[in-house]
Parts: C-alpha cells; sequence; structure tokens
C-alpha cells in the first residue's frame, strides 16, 4: 500500500499546487514548463536505470508523443486557470471524473472490448452537473472573480476544459500503451511525452515573453516541486497496480484525492461549496467507486 500512498500524496499535491503559485503571485506557465523539464529528468532517470528499457521504435509514437506532449501542457495551464477562477475542489473533481472519456471513447472506437459500465457514467455525468451549481454568494473569491468580468460561463468552461483535456490525455495514453508501443518501450516512452511537453512549455513562455525567456527563481522551484508530484504520480501508480487489484487501487486513488483536497480547499484555502457542489463531491465519489467494483 506503500505505492498507493505516494501517488495519493503526489496526486493532491500537484492538484493544490496551482492554488499555492496563485497565492503566491508564482508565473504559472512557467513552472507548468519547468515541471516537465524535471519530470524529463527523473523519467531517464527511472528509465535508464530500468534493464531492458529502450526508446520506442517507428514514426506512429514520436508523433503521439509529441500529440500527448502538447495536450499535456493543455491540460496543466487549463487546470491552472480552473485552480484560480473556479477553486482547487471543483477543478480536481474534473480531472478526476474525466476517467470516463477512455472508457467511452474506447468502446466507440473498439467496440469489441468491455461495454462500459454506463450507471457508473452516469453517476459521474450527474456529479459534473452538480458541481457546476453556483456557489454560495457570501464567497470572496467568487465575488472577486465576478467582479473581474469572469462570470457563469468561466466557471463551466475551465473545469469542462480540465475534464476534456485530461481525458484526452488518458485515452491517448491507452491508445499508446496498448496499439504503439511495446512493454520495454513504456518508460522511455514516457520520458520522451515529458521532453516535448517541457519543448512545448518553453515554446509558449518564449511566445507569450516576446522571446526573451525572464526566469523566475520561485517559479522555478514550484515547477521542480509540481514535476516531482507529477512523476511519482506515475511512478506509484505503476508501481502500486503490480501490488493492489485495479479494482481496488483506482477507487481508493482517485476518492482519496477528491476527499483531500475538498477537505484542503475548505480548510486551507477558505474555498465555500453550496450544498449542492457538495453533493456532487459525494456523487463523483459513489461514481468513481461504481466504476470500478
Amino acid at each position: 500500500m506503500l505505492y498507493l500512498a505516494v501517488a495519493i500524496v503526489c496526486g493532491t499535491l500537484y492538484s493544490v499546487f496551482f492554488k499555492l503559485f496563485a497565492c503566491r503571485g508564482l508565473d504559472s506557465l512557467q513552472a507548468i514548463a519547468f515541471n516537465y523539464l524535471t519530470a524529463l529528468g527523473l523519467g531517464l532517470i527511472v528509465g535508464v536505470s530500468e534493464s531492458g528499457s529502450v526508446l520506442p521504435v517507428g514514426l506512429a509514437p514520436w508523433v503521439a508523443a509529441v500529440v500527448l506532449g502538447a495536450t499535456f501542457v493543455g491540460a496543466f495551464v487549463m487546470m491552472a486557470r480552473s485552480t484560480v477562477r473556479c477553486g482547487v475542489t471543483l477543478t480536481t473533481v474534473a480531472s478526476r471524473v474525466s476517467l470516463v472519456l477512455p472508457v467511452v471513447c474506447s468502446y466507440l472506437l473498439f467496440p469489441e472490448g468491455d461495454v462500459p459500465r454506463w450507471g457508473a457514467i452516469a453517476t459521474i455525468l450527474l456529479a459534473l452537473v452538480l458541481m457546476f451549481a453556483p456557489t454560495n454568494k457570501e464567497n470572496k473569491e467568487e465575488e472577486r472573480t465576478a467582479r473581474r468580468g469572469r462570470g457563469a460561463v468561466a466557471m463551466v468552461l475551465y473545469p469542462l476544459g480540465v475534464w476534456v483535456l485530461f481525458g484526452v490525455n488518458n485515452f491517448g495514453l491507452k491508445v499508446a500503451q496498448t496499439t504503439l508501443i511495446a512493454p520495454q518501450e513504456s518508460a522511455m516512452f514516457s520520458a520522451v511525452i515529458f521532453a516535448f511537453a517541457a519543448l512545448f512549455g518553453f515554446g509558449a513562455l518564449l511566445i507569450r515573453d516576446g522571446g526573451k525567456l525572464r526566469v523566475e527563481p520561485k517559479s522555478v522551484l514550484g515547477g521542480v516541486a509540481l514535476g516531482v508530484a507529477n512523476f511519482f504520480v506515475t511512478w506509484g501508480m505503476l508501481r502500486g497496480l503490480a501490488e493492489v487489484p485495479a479494482s481496488l487501487f483506482f477507487p481508493l486513488y482517485h476518492t482519496t484525492i477528491v476527499a483531500l483536497v475538498a477537505v484542503l480547499g475548505t480548510v486551507a484555502f477558505r474555498e465555500r461549496l453550496s450544498a449542492v457542489q457538495w453533493a456532487g463531491v459525494a456523487v463523483a465519489a459513489v461514481g468513481i467507486v461504481m466504476f470500478f467494483v
């Protein structure tokens, strides 16, 4: 259960890091770029240390790595914006319940596979609807957001973007793992994705800053911390699934992260959810359990 605990802790951390970045005035895009550079370094260390690990062979895996590198950055950028505008709890729930997308897409594209648990999927979608309900009027952060001109549309579009992009990433990884790469290529394939993600991240920084990379030490440190958490989420999941059945691992992993982030959002960041949104958190947890049990 140690690896499960590592995955849960790191998954919770990278969910709340974006909130901390906003509170401390860190440049989230710069942190995202250095996050993937850090994850790349850790991935290479692990990949090289694993006996028999090799680079992917053929054009298709490299094209997939380029696409996934871009969507990985997009997902984190969307997560950063959603966390600031909509709160860490809503954003985290959106990212956790994105697991329904690869399942449905796999079934539609490869219908010979297992039939999805439609009841669980309907429950998770209901949770999303409940989570998009307006928050309490006394929520000061929401009032500040409204004054800046970001209203109800942003409260839906940003978490929805997180849901879609995380789902696309999960589906892309699933397709790559099952059809494009061999088992011994998995570790280095992850490192290649992180490499392209880092390139896209630094490219976005250069475009935004007019061709000049203005490095902020605190943003770099934040990115390194995010990268360590990001890498060890994957590491903990891969190792944990070798010891704990998936039917137990995934419900514990996703529901615990949702619960921890909801508590941290309320206690540490003073986010206020309406009764309907708290019901959405609970329904999301039930739907995740239904999905795997």
